[in-house]
């Protein structure tokens, strides 16, 4: 069986195999270079915490952004091009959900591939487009998690 990433796939997957391959392919799909510009923080925002903590958010989600519209191109060429794409699209966006914004308290893991496949149907072609749709994600997370 091909992983998918879907809900299905997911959670039969060990957590630490998923981690480990959406790192990867994360580090693949953002150049160490774009990484450090992502990650540099000016003087101001470093300076007060609640600044900073806005600022790791906003680099989370470009970081995010980043990765999801380089996927297209990445499978390109690949055999199965649109079905490789959406798989790596699933993963990264587990990886938001799952490692950078620890939202698994607040949204189920079902919940989250629910929207995903929404958000699949339509899905932007890059970067730009992309953090919008990663805003309004995490909106709808905490719509979900306040009603808990």
């Amino acid at each position: 069986m091909e992983r998918d990433y879907t809900f299905s796939c997911l959670v039969t997957m060990p957590r630490q195999e998923l981690e480990e391959f959406s790192h990867r392919v994360i580090s693949r799909m953002v150049p160490e270079e774009v990484m450090q510009e992502i990650f540099t923080f000016d003087q101001d925002e470093a300076a007060d915490t609640d600044k900073m903590q806005t600022a790791q958010l906003d680099a989370m989600l470009r970081l995010t952004a980043v990765a999801l519209g380089e996927v297209k191109l990445a499978f390109s060429e690949s055999e199965n091009s649109a079905q490789n794409a959406e798989r790596m699209y699933r993963l990264i966006l587990w990886h938001c959900y799952a490692m950078l914004f620890n939202l698994e308290e607040a949204v189920t893991l079902e919940q989250h591939c629910q929207m995903v496949e929404n958000i699949l149907k339509k899905a932007p072609s890059d970067a730009l487009g992309w953090l919008p749709v990663l805003s309004n994600l995490l909106n709808e997370y905490a719509k979900i998690g306040s009603k808990k």
